[in-house]
């Protein structure tokens, strides 16, 4: 049984992440008073950012890490004492309560994690994927901080569409140069400085790698015995993905974690010592119990994968032009996405580095990655990562692959019943077994 765990690590270069990505995690050594700072969203591309060399802090990770610490529940409540619904997400309403607690105290509330945020200048917002984050900063600027804001949120093709046809290509690239060329703009004015092209060409470089090396992982994590679980990739790859992009410390990071996967594989060693059942993750996880995967493990259960923050085939850009090049990266990325069956993923044109598999895809990887099941996590306040999962259920099981749905969410910890949730995971794995032993007296 879980309770409230925090995961155990398999990975010995996932168990040094904080030590090899210093550039990230002693951020607030750095903090200069007085030095422009801006809280971001995922989704605001972190290769921009660096050119600037603007310090950021993203709200959502200090989400993740408050639940981690056991202290989100409080923050919610405080934003919900103050009007936020329940149902509104509960990276939104943690940083309203820290930031309405900061307030009340005329400093950093004691009980947040890591020092806390640092002191903003500016707020980046995105509306990638969830149209809500949109009033997220313009409540956060309207009531507690009157900071300028600038919100980016690029235009999509449907899932329909003709991706293959260079109008299309033309006007939604058009749109979304229009909107980073305007994000740049703000930035100049804000910062009183123009934009480093040399770093811009610089940080999308060290993307290219960084994707390549976390698609090369991927596809090694189809070994069996599965060298690499989804607690590993959460606990030491969402940090450098989404938020040190274009960093050579994620560079590297990636690469010495590509060559231990690998060196598992060719040694055999996988994630358990009894892997009897190997399941697809879908969601978010909850970030206050990630010891959850850790106790699926003492089950016989692996996570070889997970539809969250995917970054999909490595695409050649031309770096002549950065800034059209990072346009060009997330076009081919979308149209790739597309390609293999977008009907779930309402928006794949974010520039950042992440996104979601294609339905078409998910079904390949139920004979890459030899799936047994699916565990789908219907994040309570986050629709927009949930709302997919019937139609993924129903395409599987066209597949042979039953899957479970069950529900709590990401960073509130109010939201998880641990008998009702352990019992449905035993349950479904038994059901699993049976269906092993059905089929071999059939045959």
């Amino acid at each position: 049984m879980t309770e409230l765990r925090r995961a155990t690590k398999s990975l010995d270069t996932v168990r040094r992440a904080r030590e090899m990505l210093g550039s990230y995690y002693k951020r607030a050594e750095r903090r200069r008073e007085g030095a422009p700072l801006a809280w971001c969203m995922a989704g605001v591309p972190s290769e921009v950012l660096q050119a600037f060399d603007l310090s950021c802090e993203w709200p959502e990770n200090f989400g993740t890490v408050c639940a981690a610490r056991g202290v989100a529940a409080e923050l919610c409540e405080r934003a919900e004492g103050e009007g936020y619904s329940q149902d509104l997400c509960s990276y939104v309403r943690n940083s309203i309560g820290y930031v309405s607690r900061l307030l009340e105290l005329g400093q950093v509330p004691p009980e947040a994690p890591r020092g806390g945020l640092g002191t903003a200048t500016m707020l980046l917002g995105s509306g990638a994927l969830c149209d809500p984050r949109i009033k997220w900063f313009q409540s956060l600027s309207s009531q507690y901080l009157p900071l300028p804001v600038f919100h980016i949120d690029p235009m999509s093709p449907p899932h329909d569409s003709h991706v293959d046809d260079p109008r299309i290509e033309a006007h939604y690239k058009e749109i979304l140069s229009e909107t980073l060329h305007e994000q740049v703009a703000f930035l100049e004015r804000t910062l009183g400085r123009p934009m480093d092209t040399e770093r811009l060409r610089a940080a999308l470089g060290n993307a290219q790698e960084t994707i390549a090396l976390l698609w090369e992982i991927q596809s090694l994590r189809r070994a069996v015995p599965c060298p690499m679980g989804s607690e590993d990739f959460f606990t030491g790859g969402v940090v450098p993905l989404l938020f040190m992009l274009g960093e050579r410390d994620a560079v590297e990071y990636f690469r010495c974690l590509r060559d231990e996967v690998r060196d598992r594989v060719a040694r055999g060693v996988g994630v358990i010592p009894d892997e009897r059942f190997r399941l697809l993750w879908m969601g978010i996880p909850p970030w206050y119990n990630l010891g959850f995967f850790n106790s699926l493990g003492e089950l016989g259960a692996v996570f070889p994968a997970e539809t969250s923050y995917y970054v999909g085939a490595p695409v050649e850009i031309d770096l002549s032009d950065p800034l059209e090049a990072l346009v060009d990266r997330t076009w081919k990325r979308a149209v790739w996405i597309t390609r293999w069956g977008a009907e779930v993923i309402p928006e794949n044109l974010s520039p950042s580095g992440f996104s979601q598999p294609g339905t078409r895809l998910i079904r390949q990887w139920v004979h890459d990655y030899r799936l047994d099941g699916a565990v789908m996590h219907r994040t309570r306040s986050c629709r927009a990562v949930s709302w997919g999962q019937i139609h993924i259920k129903n395409q599987l099981e066209e597949e042979g692959i039953p899957s479970l749905i069950f529900e709590s969410d990401m960073a509130d910890p109010r939201s998880w019943a641990d008998t009702i949730i352990m019992g449905q995971i035993q349950g479904f794995l038994e059901a699993i077994a049976a269906g092993r032993r059905e089929r071999a007296r059939a045959s």
